[in-house]
Protein backbone atom coordinates (compact mmCIF):
# COMPACT_ATOMS: atom_id res chain seq x y z
CA UNK A 1 0.00 0.00 0.00
CA UNK A 2 1.36 3.39 -0.99
CA UNK A 3 0.70 6.32 1.26
CA UNK A 4 -0.53 9.44 -0.44
CA UNK A 5 1.90 12.30 -0.12
CA UNK A 6 0.47 15.64 0.95
CA UNK A 7 2.20 18.61 -0.62
CA UNK A 8 2.76 21.73 1.44
CA UNK A 9 1.94 25.19 0.08
CA UNK A 10 5.66 26.06 -0.25
CA UNK A 11 6.36 22.83 -2.15
CA UNK A 12 3.48 23.51 -4.55
CA UNK A 13 4.74 27.04 -5.17
CA UNK A 14 8.20 25.73 -6.00
CA UNK A 15 6.83 22.95 -8.21
CA UNK A 16 4.29 25.04 -10.12
CA UNK A 17 6.05 28.40 -10.40
CA UNK A 18 9.63 28.68 -9.18
CA UNK A 19 11.24 25.73 -10.93
CA UNK A 20 9.46 26.40 -14.28
CA UNK A 21 10.74 29.99 -14.01
CA UNK A 22 14.27 28.72 -13.40
CA UNK A 23 13.98 26.47 -16.45
CA UNK A 24 12.82 29.43 -18.54
CA UNK A 25 15.83 31.51 -17.47
CA UNK A 26 18.15 28.57 -18.10
CA UNK A 27 16.80 28.25 -21.63
CA UNK A 28 16.72 31.98 -22.39
CA UNK A 29 20.03 33.05 -20.83
CA UNK A 30 22.25 30.32 -19.43
CA UNK A 31 22.01 27.96 -22.41
CA UNK A 32 22.94 30.65 -25.01
CA UNK A 33 25.80 32.01 -22.87
CA UNK A 34 27.05 28.51 -22.14
CA UNK A 35 27.06 27.80 -25.88
CA UNK A 36 29.40 30.76 -26.42
CA UNK A 37 31.87 29.58 -23.77
CA UNK A 38 31.86 25.98 -24.98
CA UNK A 39 32.19 27.01 -28.63
CA UNK A 40 35.34 29.00 -27.84
CA UNK A 41 36.89 25.97 -26.10
CA UNK A 42 35.57 23.22 -28.39
CA UNK A 43 35.78 24.60 -31.96
CA UNK A 44 34.07 21.50 -33.45
CA UNK A 45 31.31 21.39 -30.87
CA UNK A 46 28.47 21.19 -33.37
CA UNK A 47 30.20 18.62 -35.56
CA UNK A 48 32.34 16.49 -33.20
CA UNK A 49 30.98 17.31 -29.76
CA UNK A 50 33.43 17.64 -26.89
CA UNK A 51 36.14 15.57 -28.53
CA UNK A 52 38.43 18.47 -29.55
CA UNK A 53 39.57 20.93 -26.89
CA UNK A 54 41.58 23.94 -28.07
CA UNK A 55 42.58 27.44 -27.00
CA UNK A 56 43.52 28.36 -30.57
CA UNK A 57 40.60 30.77 -30.93
CA UNK A 58 41.91 32.86 -28.02
CA UNK A 59 45.46 32.98 -29.34
CA UNK A 60 44.20 33.90 -32.82
CA UNK A 61 42.30 36.99 -31.70
CA UNK A 62 45.48 38.38 -30.14
CA UNK A 63 47.56 37.49 -33.20
CA UNK A 64 45.27 38.95 -35.85
CA UNK A 65 45.88 42.68 -36.11
CA UNK A 66 42.20 43.65 -36.58
CA UNK A 67 40.81 41.81 -33.54
CA UNK A 68 43.81 42.72 -31.38
CA UNK A 69 43.36 46.41 -32.24
CA UNK A 70 39.60 46.09 -31.66
CA UNK A 71 40.24 44.98 -28.07
CA UNK A 72 42.71 47.83 -27.47
CA UNK A 73 40.28 50.35 -29.01
CA UNK A 74 37.49 49.06 -26.78
CA UNK A 75 39.68 49.67 -23.73
CA UNK A 76 40.63 53.11 -25.05
CA UNK A 77 37.05 54.13 -25.75
CA UNK A 78 35.84 52.70 -22.43
CA UNK A 79 38.57 54.35 -20.37
CA UNK A 80 38.34 57.69 -22.17
CA UNK A 81 34.56 57.76 -21.87
CA UNK A 82 34.75 56.88 -18.17
CA UNK A 83 37.10 59.80 -17.48
CA UNK A 84 35.18 62.38 -19.52
CA UNK A 85 31.75 61.31 -18.26
CA UNK A 86 33.03 61.45 -14.68
CA UNK A 87 33.96 65.10 -15.21
CA UNK A 88 30.82 66.10 -17.12
CA UNK A 89 28.34 64.09 -15.04
CA UNK A 90 29.79 65.17 -11.70
CA UNK A 91 29.93 68.83 -12.67
CA UNK A 92 26.36 68.81 -14.00
CA UNK A 93 25.03 67.01 -10.91
CA UNK A 94 26.70 69.54 -8.60
CA UNK A 95 25.36 72.49 -10.57
CA UNK A 96 21.81 71.11 -10.57
CA UNK A 97 21.81 69.94 -6.93
CA UNK A 98 23.24 73.21 -5.61
CA UNK A 99 20.87 75.22 -7.84
CA UNK A 100 23.66 77.15 -9.53
CA UNK A 101 21.71 77.30 -12.81
CA UNK A 102 18.17 78.08 -13.94
CA UNK A 103 15.73 75.53 -15.36
CA UNK A 104 16.31 72.39 -13.27
CA UNK A 105 13.21 70.70 -14.77
CA UNK A 106 14.51 71.36 -18.28
CA UNK A 107 17.85 69.82 -17.31
CA UNK A 108 16.15 66.76 -15.84
CA UNK A 109 14.03 66.28 -18.98
CA UNK A 110 17.04 66.54 -21.29
CA UNK A 111 19.15 64.17 -19.19
CA UNK A 112 16.45 61.51 -19.32
CA UNK A 113 16.01 62.00 -23.07
CA UNK A 114 19.74 61.41 -23.57
CA UNK A 115 19.61 58.43 -21.23
CA UNK A 116 16.74 56.66 -23.01
CA UNK A 117 17.56 57.49 -26.65
CA UNK A 118 19.42 54.52 -28.21
CA UNK A 119 23.07 55.14 -28.90
CA UNK A 120 22.90 54.28 -32.60
CA UNK A 121 20.27 56.99 -33.22
CA UNK A 122 22.43 59.65 -31.57
CA UNK A 123 25.51 58.34 -33.38
CA UNK A 124 23.74 58.48 -36.75
CA UNK A 125 22.70 62.06 -35.95
CA UNK A 126 26.36 62.97 -35.37
CA UNK A 127 27.35 61.33 -38.64
CA UNK A 128 24.69 63.30 -40.53
CA UNK A 129 26.03 66.49 -38.98
CA UNK A 130 29.77 65.94 -39.38
CA UNK A 131 30.23 63.93 -42.59
CA UNK A 132 31.23 65.35 -45.99
CA UNK A 133 28.32 67.40 -47.37
CA UNK A 134 26.67 67.02 -43.98
CA UNK A 135 24.31 69.40 -42.21
CA UNK A 136 27.02 71.52 -40.57
CA UNK A 137 29.13 71.63 -43.72
CA UNK A 138 26.19 72.97 -45.72
CA UNK A 139 24.80 75.26 -43.03
CA UNK A 140 28.15 76.86 -42.15
CA UNK A 141 29.43 76.67 -45.76
CA UNK A 142 32.57 74.80 -44.72
CA UNK A 143 34.86 72.98 -47.15
CA UNK A 144 34.70 69.18 -47.05
CA UNK A 145 37.25 67.75 -44.64
CA UNK A 146 36.97 70.54 -42.07
CA UNK A 147 35.08 68.30 -39.65
CA UNK A 148 37.05 65.10 -40.26
CA UNK A 149 38.51 65.43 -36.74
CA UNK A 150 35.22 64.05 -35.45
CA UNK A 151 35.94 60.63 -37.01
CA UNK A 152 39.16 60.22 -35.02
CA UNK A 153 39.32 58.33 -31.69
CA UNK A 154 39.31 61.63 -29.76
CA UNK A 155 36.19 62.95 -31.48
CA UNK A 156 34.33 59.66 -31.16
CA UNK A 157 35.21 59.30 -27.47
CA UNK A 158 33.81 62.79 -26.86
CA UNK A 159 30.60 61.93 -28.74
CA UNK A 160 30.24 58.68 -26.79
CA UNK A 161 30.84 60.54 -23.52
CA UNK A 162 28.07 63.01 -24.34
CA UNK A 163 25.79 60.02 -24.81
CA UNK A 164 26.77 58.26 -21.55
CA UNK A 165 27.25 61.11 -19.05
CA UNK A 166 23.70 60.67 -17.57
CA UNK A 167 24.92 57.45 -15.92
CA UNK A 168 27.46 59.38 -13.81
CA UNK A 169 25.06 62.31 -13.37
CA UNK A 170 22.33 60.16 -11.82
CA UNK A 171 24.79 58.33 -9.60
CA UNK A 172 26.44 61.51 -8.28
CA UNK A 173 23.07 63.24 -7.84
CA UNK A 174 22.00 60.44 -5.51
CA UNK A 175 25.27 60.76 -3.61
CA UNK A 176 24.83 64.51 -3.18
CA UNK A 177 21.45 63.88 -1.58
CA UNK A 178 23.16 62.13 1.33
CA UNK A 179 26.15 64.43 1.61
CA UNK A 180 24.52 67.20 3.65
CA UNK A 181 26.39 70.33 4.68
CA UNK A 182 28.12 69.34 7.94
CA UNK A 183 31.53 68.57 6.46
CA UNK A 184 31.49 71.58 4.18
CA UNK A 185 30.54 73.98 6.96
CA UNK A 186 33.25 72.56 9.20
CA UNK A 187 35.82 73.17 6.46
CA UNK A 188 34.64 76.74 5.96
CA UNK A 189 34.89 77.33 9.70
CA UNK A 190 38.53 76.23 9.49
CA UNK A 191 39.17 78.79 6.74
CA UNK A 192 38.97 76.61 3.62
CA UNK A 193 37.67 78.19 0.42
CA UNK A 194 35.06 76.74 -1.93
CA UNK A 195 37.59 75.16 -4.32
CA UNK A 196 39.61 73.57 -1.51
CA UNK A 197 36.42 72.29 0.12
CA UNK A 198 35.29 70.57 -3.04
CA UNK A 199 38.69 69.14 -3.99
CA UNK A 200 39.75 67.99 -0.51
CA UNK A 201 36.40 67.03 1.09
CA UNK A 202 33.29 66.78 -1.09
CA UNK A 203 34.76 65.08 -4.17
CA UNK A 204 36.59 62.38 -2.12
CA UNK A 205 33.37 61.71 -0.17
CA UNK A 206 31.49 61.38 -3.46
CA UNK A 207 34.10 58.91 -4.77
CA UNK A 208 31.81 55.84 -4.47
CA UNK A 209 29.08 57.52 -6.54
CA UNK A 210 31.55 58.82 -9.13
CA UNK A 211 33.33 55.47 -9.35
CA UNK A 212 30.05 53.55 -9.66
CA UNK A 213 28.94 55.78 -12.53
CA UNK A 214 32.36 55.64 -14.20
CA UNK A 215 32.43 51.84 -14.00
CA UNK A 216 29.00 51.55 -15.57
CA UNK A 217 30.06 54.03 -18.25
CA UNK A 218 33.16 51.97 -18.99
CA UNK A 219 31.06 48.81 -19.29
CA UNK A 220 28.50 50.56 -21.51
CA UNK A 221 31.18 52.03 -23.79
CA UNK A 222 33.01 48.72 -24.16
CA UNK A 223 29.85 46.69 -24.83
CA UNK A 224 27.90 49.25 -26.90
CA UNK A 225 27.01 47.90 -30.33
CA UNK A 226 24.71 50.67 -31.56
CA UNK A 227 27.40 53.34 -31.54
CA UNK A 228 29.89 50.96 -33.15
CA UNK A 229 27.48 49.95 -35.93
CA UNK A 230 26.93 53.61 -36.86
CA UNK A 231 30.51 54.83 -36.55
CA UNK A 232 32.81 51.96 -37.59
CA UNK A 233 31.71 51.87 -41.27
CA UNK A 234 32.38 55.63 -41.50
CA UNK A 235 35.50 55.98 -39.34
CA UNK A 236 37.08 52.54 -40.04
CA UNK A 237 38.11 52.20 -36.39
CA UNK A 238 37.80 48.55 -35.23
CA UNK A 239 35.77 48.02 -32.05
CA UNK A 240 35.20 44.83 -30.10
CA UNK A 241 31.43 44.59 -30.45
CA UNK A 242 31.58 45.26 -34.19
CA UNK A 243 34.27 42.57 -34.51
CA UNK A 244 31.82 40.06 -33.01
CA UNK A 245 29.19 41.19 -35.50
CA UNK A 246 31.68 40.92 -38.39
CA UNK A 247 32.74 37.40 -37.38
CA UNK A 248 29.09 36.30 -37.31
CA UNK A 249 28.54 37.66 -40.82
CA UNK A 250 31.51 35.87 -42.39
CA UNK A 251 31.00 32.97 -44.75
CA UNK A 252 31.52 30.48 -43.23
CA UNK A 253 30.77 31.85 -39.78
CA UNK A 254 33.81 31.82 -37.49
CA UNK A 255 32.02 30.49 -34.40
CA UNK A 256 35.16 29.93 -32.26
CA UNK A 257 36.30 33.51 -32.86
CA UNK A 258 32.87 34.87 -31.94
CA UNK A 259 32.93 32.83 -28.75
CA UNK A 260 36.44 33.95 -27.81
CA UNK A 261 35.68 37.63 -28.46
CA UNK A 262 32.47 37.37 -26.43
CA UNK A 263 34.31 35.81 -23.50
CA UNK A 264 36.95 38.56 -23.69
CA UNK A 265 34.19 41.20 -23.64
CA UNK A 266 32.51 39.64 -20.60
CA UNK A 267 35.92 39.34 -18.93
CA UNK A 268 36.70 43.04 -19.44
CA UNK A 269 33.40 44.06 -17.84
CA UNK A 270 33.86 41.61 -14.95
CA UNK A 271 37.37 42.93 -14.25
CA UNK A 272 36.14 46.54 -14.24
CA UNK A 273 33.44 45.68 -11.70
CA UNK A 274 35.99 43.84 -9.54
CA UNK A 275 38.37 46.84 -9.65
CA UNK A 276 35.57 49.11 -8.47
CA UNK A 277 34.84 46.79 -5.54
CA UNK A 278 38.55 46.56 -4.68
CA UNK A 279 39.02 50.34 -4.66
CA UNK A 280 35.97 50.94 -2.49
CA UNK A 281 37.05 48.21 -0.10
CA UNK A 282 40.31 49.99 0.70
CA UNK A 283 38.73 52.87 2.63
CA UNK A 284 35.63 54.19 4.35
CA UNK A 285 33.35 56.60 2.51
CA UNK A 286 30.45 56.77 4.95
CA UNK A 287 28.81 60.18 4.86
CA UNK A 288 25.29 59.52 6.19
CA UNK A 289 25.15 60.10 9.94
CA UNK A 290 22.25 59.79 12.40
CA UNK A 291 20.93 63.15 11.22
CA UNK A 292 21.56 64.79 7.87
CA UNK A 293 21.11 68.50 7.53
CA UNK A 294 20.30 69.34 3.92
CA UNK A 295 22.61 71.72 2.13
CA UNK A 296 21.63 75.34 2.49
CA UNK A 297 21.71 77.30 -0.74
CA UNK A 298 24.07 80.26 -0.22
CA UNK A 299 23.69 81.93 -3.62
CA UNK A 300 21.13 81.98 -6.41
CA UNK A 301 21.44 80.66 -9.95
CA UNK A 302 23.99 82.28 -12.24
CA UNK A 303 23.93 83.06 -15.94
CA UNK A 304 27.38 81.55 -16.51
CA UNK A 305 26.51 78.15 -15.11
CA UNK A 306 23.15 78.21 -16.91
CA UNK A 307 24.87 78.83 -20.26
CA UNK A 308 27.41 76.07 -19.55
CA UNK A 309 24.71 73.52 -18.71
CA UNK A 310 22.58 74.38 -21.75
CA UNK A 311 25.53 74.27 -24.13
CA UNK A 312 26.35 70.82 -22.80
CA UNK A 313 22.77 69.59 -23.21
CA UNK A 314 22.49 71.06 -26.71
CA UNK A 315 25.69 69.29 -27.73
CA UNK A 316 24.60 66.02 -26.12
CA UNK A 317 21.11 65.73 -27.59
CA UNK A 318 19.72 68.61 -29.61
CA UNK A 319 22.56 68.80 -32.13
CA UNK A 320 22.43 65.15 -33.25
CA UNK A 321 18.64 65.16 -33.21
CA UNK A 322 18.58 68.35 -35.29
CA UNK A 323 20.78 66.54 -37.77
CA UNK A 324 18.26 63.70 -37.99
CA UNK A 325 15.21 65.97 -38.30
CA UNK A 326 16.74 68.26 -40.93
CA UNK A 327 17.93 65.28 -42.98
CA UNK A 328 14.46 63.74 -42.87
CA UNK A 329 13.02 66.92 -44.43
CA UNK A 330 15.55 67.25 -47.28
CA UNK A 331 14.60 65.99 -50.71
CA UNK A 332 18.05 64.47 -50.92
CA UNK A 333 20.72 64.46 -48.22
CA UNK A 334 23.77 66.51 -49.11
CA UNK A 335 21.83 69.23 -50.91
CA UNK A 336 21.67 72.85 -49.80
CA UNK A 337 19.36 73.61 -46.88
CA UNK A 338 16.77 75.84 -48.54
CA UNK A 339 12.98 76.00 -48.46
CA UNK A 340 12.85 74.61 -51.99
CA UNK A 341 14.71 71.47 -50.92
CA UNK A 342 12.42 70.66 -47.98
CA UNK A 343 9.69 68.01 -48.24
CA UNK A 344 7.55 65.62 -46.21
CA UNK A 345 7.69 62.97 -48.92
CA UNK A 346 9.98 60.69 -46.89
CA UNK A 347 7.48 60.65 -44.04
CA UNK A 348 4.69 59.81 -46.47
CA UNK A 349 6.80 56.99 -47.87
CA UNK A 350 7.55 55.64 -44.40
CA UNK A 351 3.83 55.72 -43.49
CA UNK A 352 2.71 54.08 -46.74
CA UNK A 353 0.71 51.01 -45.78
CA UNK A 354 2.44 47.91 -47.10
CA UNK A 355 5.77 49.66 -47.58
CA UNK A 356 9.03 48.36 -46.13
CA UNK A 357 9.29 51.07 -43.48
CA UNK A 358 5.67 50.76 -42.36
CA UNK A 359 5.91 46.98 -42.13
CA UNK A 360 9.14 47.21 -40.14
CA UNK A 361 7.61 49.75 -37.76
CA UNK A 362 4.51 47.60 -37.38
CA UNK A 363 6.66 44.50 -36.82
CA UNK A 364 8.78 46.16 -34.14
CA UNK A 365 5.69 47.57 -32.44
CA UNK A 366 4.16 44.10 -32.17
CA UNK A 367 7.40 42.56 -30.88
CA UNK A 368 7.82 45.38 -28.36
CA UNK A 369 4.25 45.11 -27.03
CA UNK A 370 4.57 41.34 -26.72
CA UNK A 371 7.94 41.60 -25.00
CA UNK A 372 6.79 44.32 -22.60
CA UNK A 373 3.57 42.46 -21.72
CA UNK A 374 5.19 39.09 -20.99
CA UNK A 375 8.31 40.43 -19.29
CA UNK A 376 6.26 42.77 -17.07
CA UNK A 377 3.81 40.02 -16.07
CA UNK A 378 6.55 37.46 -15.47
CA UNK A 379 8.71 40.10 -13.81
CA UNK A 380 6.21 41.02 -11.12
CA UNK A 381 5.46 37.36 -10.41
CA UNK A 382 9.12 36.39 -10.15
CA UNK A 383 9.93 39.51 -8.13
CA UNK A 384 7.17 38.58 -5.67
CA UNK A 385 8.52 35.04 -5.33
CA UNK A 386 12.12 36.24 -4.85
CA UNK A 387 11.18 38.80 -2.17
CA UNK A 388 8.64 36.68 -0.25
CA UNK A 389 9.82 33.06 -0.50
CA UNK A 390 13.04 31.77 1.03
CA UNK A 391 14.99 28.70 -0.03
CA UNK A 392 17.58 27.32 -2.41
CA UNK A 393 15.33 27.57 -5.46
CA UNK A 394 14.57 31.27 -4.94
CA UNK A 395 18.24 32.01 -4.26
CA UNK A 396 19.11 30.29 -7.53
CA UNK A 397 16.41 32.29 -9.28
CA UNK A 398 17.81 35.52 -7.85
CA UNK A 399 21.37 34.69 -8.93
CA UNK A 400 20.26 33.83 -12.46
CA UNK A 401 18.31 37.07 -12.70
CA UNK A 402 20.95 39.44 -11.33
CA UNK A 403 23.93 37.86 -13.11
CA UNK A 404 22.41 38.34 -16.55
CA UNK A 405 21.93 42.10 -16.15
CA UNK A 406 25.64 42.72 -16.82
CA UNK A 407 25.72 40.57 -20.00
CA UNK A 408 26.14 42.76 -23.13
CA UNK A 409 23.32 42.58 -25.64
CA UNK A 410 25.63 41.64 -28.51
CA UNK A 411 26.94 38.64 -26.52
CA UNK A 412 23.45 37.44 -25.62
CA UNK A 413 22.34 37.77 -29.25
CA UNK A 414 25.44 35.87 -30.42
CA UNK A 415 24.58 33.16 -27.90
CA UNK A 416 21.15 32.80 -29.49
CA UNK A 417 22.82 32.25 -32.86
CA UNK A 418 24.83 29.39 -31.33
CA UNK A 419 22.15 27.91 -29.12
CA UNK A 420 19.21 27.84 -31.54
CA UNK A 421 21.07 27.00 -34.74
CA UNK A 422 22.63 23.72 -33.60
CA UNK A 423 22.22 20.63 -35.84
CA UNK A 424 21.01 18.46 -32.95
CA UNK A 425 17.89 20.65 -32.65
CA UNK A 426 16.67 19.82 -36.16
CA UNK A 427 15.04 16.43 -35.31
CA UNK A 428 13.20 18.13 -32.45
CA UNK A 429 12.01 21.00 -34.69
CA UNK A 430 13.62 23.46 -32.26
CA UNK A 431 15.94 25.15 -34.74
CA UNK A 432 14.51 28.60 -34.09
CA UNK A 433 17.29 30.71 -35.63
CA UNK A 434 16.04 32.78 -38.54
CA UNK A 435 12.51 33.18 -37.18
CA UNK A 436 10.74 36.13 -35.59
CA UNK A 437 10.05 33.94 -32.58
CA UNK A 438 13.80 33.68 -31.97
CA UNK A 439 14.04 37.48 -32.14
CA UNK A 440 11.20 37.70 -29.63
CA UNK A 441 12.90 35.26 -27.25
CA UNK A 442 16.10 37.32 -27.43
CA UNK A 443 14.14 40.50 -26.64
CA UNK A 444 12.52 38.71 -23.70
CA UNK A 445 15.83 37.36 -22.40
CA UNK A 446 17.35 40.84 -22.43
CA UNK A 447 14.40 42.60 -20.78
CA UNK A 448 13.17 40.08 -18.19
CA UNK A 449 16.05 40.54 -15.67
CA UNK A 450 15.57 44.32 -15.74
CA UNK A 451 11.81 43.93 -15.30
CA UNK A 452 12.35 41.73 -12.24
CA UNK A 453 14.90 44.12 -10.75
CA UNK A 454 12.68 47.19 -11.19
CA UNK A 455 9.62 45.59 -9.61
CA UNK A 456 11.56 44.03 -6.73
CA UNK A 457 12.20 47.55 -5.47
CA UNK A 458 8.47 48.35 -5.42
CA UNK A 459 7.51 45.05 -3.78
CA UNK A 460 10.17 45.54 -1.12
CA UNK A 461 8.26 48.60 0.14
CA UNK A 462 5.11 46.59 0.94
CA UNK A 463 4.94 45.52 4.58
CA UNK A 464 4.64 41.74 5.07
CA UNK A 465 2.03 42.39 7.78
CA UNK A 466 -0.29 43.83 5.14
CA UNK A 467 -0.16 40.59 3.16
CA UNK A 468 -0.52 38.50 6.30
CA UNK A 469 -3.62 40.47 7.25
CA UNK A 470 -5.21 39.64 3.91
CA UNK A 471 -4.47 35.94 4.32
CA UNK A 472 -5.81 35.96 7.89
CA UNK A 473 -9.12 37.24 6.53
CA UNK A 474 -9.37 34.26 4.19
CA UNK A 475 -7.78 35.58 1.00
CA UNK A 476 -5.60 33.08 -0.84
CA UNK A 477 -2.34 33.99 -2.54
CA UNK A 478 -3.93 34.96 -5.85
CA UNK A 479 -6.54 37.18 -4.18
CA UNK A 480 -3.84 38.89 -2.13
CA UNK A 481 -1.79 39.39 -5.27
CA UNK A 482 -4.75 40.78 -7.24
CA UNK A 483 -6.40 42.98 -4.60
CA UNK A 484 -3.44 44.16 -2.52
CA UNK A 485 -0.15 43.87 -4.38
CA UNK A 486 -1.17 44.89 -7.90
CA UNK A 487 -2.97 48.11 -6.85
CA UNK A 488 0.02 49.16 -4.73
CA UNK A 489 2.63 48.57 -7.44
CA UNK A 490 0.49 49.58 -10.43
CA UNK A 491 2.53 52.73 -11.11
CA UNK A 492 5.82 50.81 -11.10
CA UNK A 493 4.33 48.07 -13.28
CA UNK A 494 3.15 50.56 -15.89
CA UNK A 495 6.53 52.33 -15.84
CA UNK A 496 8.28 48.97 -16.26
CA UNK A 497 6.04 48.15 -19.21
CA UNK A 498 6.91 51.44 -20.90
CA UNK A 499 10.64 51.11 -20.27
CA UNK A 500 10.65 47.57 -21.64
CA UNK A 501 8.54 48.62 -24.61
CA UNK A 502 10.84 51.51 -25.54
CA UNK A 503 13.94 49.33 -25.14
CA UNK A 504 12.48 46.60 -27.37
CA UNK A 505 11.42 49.09 -30.04
CA UNK A 506 15.03 50.21 -30.48
CA UNK A 507 16.79 46.90 -29.71
CA UNK A 508 19.76 46.70 -32.09
CA UNK A 509 22.03 43.65 -31.44
CA UNK A 510 19.32 40.98 -31.36
CA UNK A 511 17.56 42.57 -34.34
CA UNK A 512 20.70 42.67 -36.49
CA UNK A 513 21.91 39.16 -35.67
CA UNK A 514 18.66 37.18 -35.53
CA UNK A 515 16.08 38.70 -37.89
CA UNK A 516 14.64 36.65 -40.78
CA UNK A 517 15.87 38.04 -44.13
CA UNK A 518 12.36 38.92 -45.33
CA UNK A 519 11.08 40.25 -41.98
CA UNK A 520 13.48 42.92 -40.68
CA UNK A 521 12.50 44.86 -37.53
CA UNK A 522 12.63 48.63 -37.51
CA UNK A 523 16.26 49.05 -36.25
CA UNK A 524 17.54 46.86 -39.08
CA UNK A 525 15.72 48.92 -41.70
CA UNK A 526 17.01 52.20 -40.24
CA UNK A 527 20.62 51.00 -40.27
CA UNK A 528 20.15 49.59 -43.77
CA UNK A 529 18.93 52.97 -45.04
CA UNK A 530 21.94 54.73 -43.54
CA UNK A 531 24.42 52.15 -44.84
CA UNK A 532 22.91 52.41 -48.34
CA UNK A 533 23.26 56.22 -48.22
CA UNK A 534 19.48 56.67 -48.10
CA UNK A 535 19.92 58.98 -45.13
CA UNK A 536 16.70 60.90 -45.60
CA UNK A 537 14.58 57.71 -45.47
CA UNK A 538 16.44 56.45 -42.41
CA UNK A 539 16.06 59.81 -40.67
CA UNK A 540 12.30 59.95 -41.37
CA UNK A 541 11.80 56.45 -39.98
CA UNK A 542 13.89 57.39 -36.94
CA UNK A 543 11.74 60.44 -36.18
CA UNK A 544 8.51 58.47 -36.65
CA UNK A 545 9.68 55.74 -34.29
CA UNK A 546 10.61 58.28 -31.62
CA UNK A 547 7.16 59.87 -32.01
CA UNK A 548 5.47 56.47 -31.60
CA UNK A 549 7.41 55.77 -28.42
CA UNK A 550 6.66 59.29 -27.11
CA UNK A 551 2.95 58.81 -27.85
CA UNK A 552 2.97 55.51 -25.95
CA UNK A 553 4.68 57.28 -23.05
CA UNK A 554 1.96 59.94 -23.07
CA UNK A 555 -0.69 57.23 -23.06
CA UNK A 556 1.07 55.61 -20.10
CA UNK A 557 1.06 58.89 -18.20
CA UNK A 558 -2.66 59.30 -18.87
CA UNK A 559 -3.22 55.75 -17.64
CA UNK A 560 -1.30 56.49 -14.44
CA UNK A 561 -3.34 59.66 -13.93
CA UNK A 562 -6.56 57.70 -14.46
CA UNK A 563 -5.50 55.05 -11.95
CA UNK A 564 -4.75 57.72 -9.37
CA UNK A 565 -8.16 59.33 -9.93
CA UNK A 566 -9.96 55.97 -9.68
CA UNK A 567 -8.08 55.12 -6.48
CA UNK A 568 -8.95 58.52 -5.04
CA UNK A 569 -12.65 58.20 -5.90
CA UNK A 570 -12.80 54.67 -4.44
CA UNK A 571 -11.21 55.94 -1.24
CA UNK A 572 -13.79 58.75 -1.01
CA UNK A 573 -16.64 56.26 -1.55
CA UNK A 574 -15.22 53.96 1.10
CA UNK A 575 -15.02 56.78 3.63
CA UNK A 576 -18.54 57.97 2.79
CA UNK A 577 -19.89 54.47 3.48
CA UNK A 578 -18.17 54.33 6.86
CA UNK A 579 -19.17 57.84 7.84
CA UNK A 580 -22.72 58.59 6.66
CA UNK A 581 -23.37 62.27 7.25
CA UNK A 582 -26.90 63.50 8.06
CA UNK A 583 -27.78 66.14 5.46
CA UNK A 584 -29.65 68.16 8.13
CA UNK A 585 -26.79 68.05 10.61
CA UNK A 586 -23.17 69.15 10.54
CA UNK A 587 -22.15 66.36 12.93
CA UNK A 588 -21.39 62.80 11.85
CA UNK A 589 -23.56 60.11 13.53
CA UNK A 590 -20.36 58.36 14.60
CA UNK A 591 -19.02 61.55 16.15
CA UNK A 592 -22.33 62.21 17.87
CA UNK A 593 -22.40 58.70 19.29
CA UNK A 594 -18.88 59.17 20.60
CA UNK A 595 -19.92 62.43 22.29
CA UNK A 596 -22.90 60.74 23.98
CA UNK A 597 -20.67 57.96 25.28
Amino acid sequence: MFKSKKWSKAQLQRLLFIWPSILVLLGLVVYPLGSILLQSLFPKLFEAGFGQFSLQSYSNIFKVNYTYKAILDALLFGGGSAVITSIIGTLLAIVVHRKWSYGSRWVTLMVWLVFFTPSYLIAEGWVLLMQHNGILTKFLMLPNGTLDWFFTPGGLIMAMSLRLFPVVYLSVLAGLGGLGSDFEEAARTAGAGSLVTWVRINIPLLAPSILAGATLTFAEAVSDFGFASAIVPKAHIPLLTYSIFTALNQMPVNYPQVGALSVVLIGIIAVSLWIQKWILGRGSYSIIQNQIRPHRVRSGPGIGWTLTVNILLIAAYLLPMIGVVVTSLLKQSGTDITWANLTFAHYAKALKIGGQSFQALQRSFGLAVGTASVSTALGIGLAFVITRVRGFSTNLLYVLTMSTIAIPGIVLAAGFVFAWNAPYLVPWHLNLYGTLFCVYLAYLAGSLPHSIRLQMAALGQISPSLLSAGQVHGANLFVVFRKIILPLVAATTISTFYLTFSHAMFEMPASELLYPPDQPPMPVVIVKFYNNLQNENGAALTVLTILVVAACYGFGQLLLYGLRQIRHSLAIKGISKLVQVDPNSTTSPLIGQAQMD
